[in-house]
C-alpha cells in the first residue's frame, strides 16, 4: 500500500518538501535524523513563537529546516555534511523559538552544539562517517556554504523564512519554485538574477516589518512575562529548554488558576495588547527589539543594496524600528468601549 507522501518522520525513503517543491531522495543518515527524538521535537516548535496567536505566522521549525535542507540537496545534492548541517542547523531551539533568548541562560546556538555532540545524534553522524566539527562550520558559517556565512550575504536558512511567511501569509508573488530558477550557487553563496533578487529584497522588507510589527512585539513580550513567571517560581530552568515543546511550556501555564487566566487572555483576547514606543502611565513591560535580519541577496556577486540607492534608503528606515518598546494589557472595559466607539455605538 502507498503512503502518503507529505510524511516529514522519516518513514519514506523520499522527502517531499512542499513549500520549495522538491522530492528528495534520502541519504541513510539523512532518515535516522529524520526519525531522531532531536529533530522531531522540531515539530512542535512553532517557528514565530507566540506570534501563531494572532498571526498567520504558524509554521513549525521543522517545516522550516526541510525547506532549508530541499535547498541544499537542490543546490550541493552530493555533499551530505551539508545536508547533515542543515537538518540540525536549529536544533538548539527552545520552545517557542526565538521568544525566550533574552531569558537568563538561554543560548540557542550553545544548545546546537550540545545536539550535535549528544548521543543520540553523534551516533547516526558516526555511523555515516560525518565530522560533527564540520557540520558545526556549516551551521555557524565559518564554513561558508549557502546554509550561512558570515560575509553578511543572504543564505538559504533566513532565505526560506522569508519565503516561507511570505507563503504562509498570502503575499509571496511568486512560486517559490520560479525563484528557485532564478538562483545559482557558486563560491559558497547563492546568487540572484536581477528580478529574483528585487523579490527577494521586498520579502526581507516585509519580514523586518513583521518582526518590527506591534503584533510580534506586544504578543512575544507578553509570553516572555509569562516564562519569566515560570523561571521565578522554580517551575522550568533554563537547562530544560532544549528538550521542551511549546506545548510543555503551555501545560505549565495552564496548569494553575493565575498563570491559566494570564495565558488564557493573550490566547483569546490578544487584541487588547497595546504597544508604544513612548512610556506609558501604566504599568509596562518593556521589549528591546535589538537586531532585523538584513543580509541582501548577491545579484552576479554584488550585493544588490550597492546597485540600488532605493533598496539602501530602505535598509536604513528599517533600522529606525530597532529599540525599546513598552508592552501592556488595556483593560476590558477601556477595551470594549475603544472597540464600541469603533462601530459608533
Amino acid at each position: 500500500m502507498k503512503d502518503y507522501r507529505l510524511r516529514l518522520d522519516g518513514a519514506l525513503d523520499e522527502l517531499w518538501e512542499p513549500l520549495w517543491r522538491r522530492p528528495i531522495r534520502l541519504f541513510p543518515e539523512e532518515k535516522a535524523l529524520l526519525r531522531s527524538k532531536t529533530i522531531r521535537r522540531l515539530q512542535f516548535v512553532r517557528h514565530g513563537g507566540a506570534s501563531f496567536i494572532n498571526t498567520h505566522h504558524t509554521y513549525s521549525r521543522l517545516q522550516h529546516t526541510l525547506g532549508v535542507f530541499a535547498l541544499a540537496a537542490h543546490f550541493d545534492p552530493d555533499n551530505r555534511v551539508l545536508r547533515a548541517a542543515a537538518l540540525l542547523h536549529d536544533t538548539g531551539h527552545a520552545p517557542f523559538s526565538h521568544t525566550f533568548e533574552s531569558l537568563e541562560g538561554v543560548d540557542h546556538h550553545l544548545w546546537t552544539r550540545d545536539a550535535v555532540f549528544a548521543e543520540e545524534i553523534a551516533a547516526i553522524l558516526d555511523g555515516a562517517k560525518l565530522d560533527p566539527e564540520l557540520i558545526l562550520d556549516y551551521i555557524d558559517g565559518a564554513q561558508r556554504s549557502l546554509l550561512r556565512n558570515k560575509d553578511g550575504v543572504l543564505h538559504a536558512d533566513h532565505l526560506d523564512s522569508y519565503v516561507r511567511s511570505a507563503y504562509n501569509g498570502g503575499y509571496l508573488p511568486v512560486p517559490a519554485g520560479e525563484l528557485l530558477r532564478g538562483m545559482s550557487y557558486r563560491d559558497g553563496h547563492l546568487d540572484f538574477e536581477l528580478p529574483a533578487g528585487r523579490i527577494v529584497t521586498g520579502l526581507i522588507e516585509e519580514e523586518a516589518r513583521m518582526h518590527g510589527s506591534l503584533a510580534n512585539i506586544g504578543i512575544n513580550a507578553m509570553m516572555r512575562k509569562l516564562a519569566r513567571q515560570l523561571f521565578a517560581e522554580g517551575k522550568i530552568h533554563a537547562a530544560e529548554l532544549p528538550q521542551m515543546l511549546d506545548a510543555h511550556i503551555e501545560q505549565l501555564l495552564l496548569s494553575e488558576d493565575r498563570t491559566r487566566e494570564n495565558y488564557e487572555m493573550l490566547l483569546l483576547e490578544s487584541w487588547r495588547i497595546r504597544v508604544s514606543r513612548e512610556q506609558p502611565d501604566v504599568a509596562a513591560e518593556q521589549a528591546v527589539l535589538h537586531k532585523l535580519y538584513l543580509s541582501m541577496p548577491l545579484v552576479d556577486g554584488i550585493s544588490i543594496a550597492e546597485i540600488s540607492p532605493q533598496i539602501r534608503a530602505m535598509l536604513q528606515a528599517l533600522e529606525q524600528m530597532l529599540g525599546a518598546y513598552y508592552v501592556w494589557l488595556e483593560k476590558r472595559e477601556g477595551a470594549l468601549m475603544r472597540s464600541a466607539e469603533m462601530l459608533g455605538v
